[in-house]
C-alpha cells in the first residue's frame, strides 16, 4: 500500500465547481501515481512467461469524503478510464491492472492515496454495493475487508477484452507489443512513436477536456482533430488486419484511398454509428496522412521497426 500522496487541496467551492478542479488537477496526479505504482509494484523482473501468468491486479484510488462526493456523478465513467490507462501501462511488463475507486471513511484524509488490493478485498471490493449518497442520519456501509472505506462506484461486469467496439463477432486484441505506430513528417522524418496494442485505439491531438481525450495524443499538430482517427483490430482474412476510422474534420488519405472525415462531436464513441464511407483497412506499411500537411501515420511491427532517434542526441558527420 502506498503512503498518502501529498497534495494540494482542490479549490475551493466557492471559487469553481470541485468536479471542475478535480477533473483538471487531481485526476492527472492520480493516473501518475497509479503508474509510478506499477512500476514499483514491477521493479523486481520476472521472465515473461511467469508474468504472464500472474492474476489481474485491483488497484485502488482511495478519495477523500468531499472529492468522493463530487466525483460520484462521473465515478463509473472515471474508473474505466483509469482501468484503460492501467490496462496500457500495465502492458509494458505483460500484467493487467484494473481500479476500484473508494471513498475515505475520514474528513482528514488525504485527497487521494492509491493501492494495490490483495485478492480477497479485490473480490470485496467487487462485490460490495455502491455508497448510497451520504445522509445525516445513516452512513453508508462499509466495503468487507475495506479498513472503514466504501465503494464508491457501482461494480462493473468484467470487461471482454476480445470484443471490439463495433458491430460483429468479438475479436482478440492485437499481440502485446507487436505494432508501433509511428509518426512522420511529410519528409519521411520521425517524429514520434507509440505502442499500439488495444483493441480499440483512438489518435488526436493533446486534449484537456476528458471527454475529447484520445489514446494516442500527438504533439505540436494543431490543425488535427481531437479525435482524429480510430484504429480497430478486426483481423478479417487476408486484409489489413485493422480498420482504421476518421473521426475528424480533415481528410486522411490511407495509401491511395483518400478517406473523408466524419466529424463526429464529444460524448461517447459509437463506431458503429460511423458511416463506411469513413472507415479503410490499414496493416504494417501503410501510410495514413492527415490532411494535407500532415503527419504521416504508420503502422509497423515492434520487430522491423528502425531504432528510435534522439532529437537531442548529438549529430556527427
Amino acid at each position: 500500500m502506498s503512503e498518502p500522496t501529498p497534495i494540494a487541496n482542490a479549490a475551493p467551492m466557492g471559487e469553481e465547481p470541485l468536479l471542475d478542479s478535480l477533473l483538471r488537477d487531481a485526476v492527472p496526479e492520480i493516473k501518475l501515481a497509479l503508474g509510478e505504482l506499477i512500476d514499483r509494484d514491477n521493479a523486481r523482473s520476472l521472465p515473461d512467461r511467469y508474468a504472464r501468468l500472474l492474476p489481474e491486479t485491483t488497484l485502488a484510488v482511495v478519495l477523500r469524503p468531499d472529492a468522493a462526493e463530487a466525483i460520484r456523478p462521473v465515478a463509473v465513467e472515471l474508473e474505466r478510464e483509469m482501468s484503460d490507462s492501467c490496462v496500457r501501462h500495465g502492458s509494458l511488463y505483460d500484467r493487467v491492472y484494473r481500479v476500484k475507486l473508494r471513498q475515505a471513511d475520514s474528513a482528514g484524509a488525504p485527497l487521494f492515496r492509491v493501492a494495490v488490493l490483495t485478492p480477497e478485498q479485490a473480490r470485496a471490493a467487487a462485490e460490495a454495493p455502491p455508497a448510497p449518497a451520504p445522509s445525516a442520519h445513516a452512513p453508508a456501509p462499509h466495503a468487507p475487508g475495506s479498513q472503514g472505506e466504501t465503494v464508491l462506484s457501482p461494480g462493473l461486469p468484467p470487461r471482454d477484452e476480445d470484443a471490439t467496439r463495433i458491430d460483429g463477432p468479438p475479436r482478440p486484441m492485437p499481440p502485446a507489443g507487436k505494432f508501433l505506430l509511428i509518426m512522420e513528417d511529410l519528409e519521411g522524418a520521425e517524429q514520434a512513436r507509440f505502442p499500439v496494442s488495444e483493441t480499440e485505439t483512438t489518435v488526436g491531438r493533446r486534449s484537456e477536456d476528458p471527454s475529447l481525450r484520445s489514446t494516442v495524443m500527438l504533439p505540436e499538430v494543431p490543425h488535427v482533430s481531437r479525435r482524429q482517427l480510430a484504429l480497430v483490430w478486426a483481423p478479417k482474412g487476408d486484409e489489413p488486419p485493422f480498420r482504421v476510422f476518421n473521426l475528424g474534420l480533415n481528410p486522411v488519405s490511407v495509401g491511395d484511398h483518400e478517406v473523408p472525415g466524419a466529424n463526429v462531436g464529444r460524448g461517447p464513441l459509437k463506431l458503429d454509428a460511423v458511416a463506411e464511407a469513413h472507415t479503410a483497412r490499414v496493416g504494417p506499411g501503410i501510410a495514413m496522412r492527415i490532411g494535407e500537411h500532415g503527419p504521416v501515420l504508420r503502422l509497423v511491427e515492434a520487430k522491423e521497426a528502425p531504432p528510435a532517434v534522439d532529437p537531442d542526441a548529438t549529430q556527427f558527420g
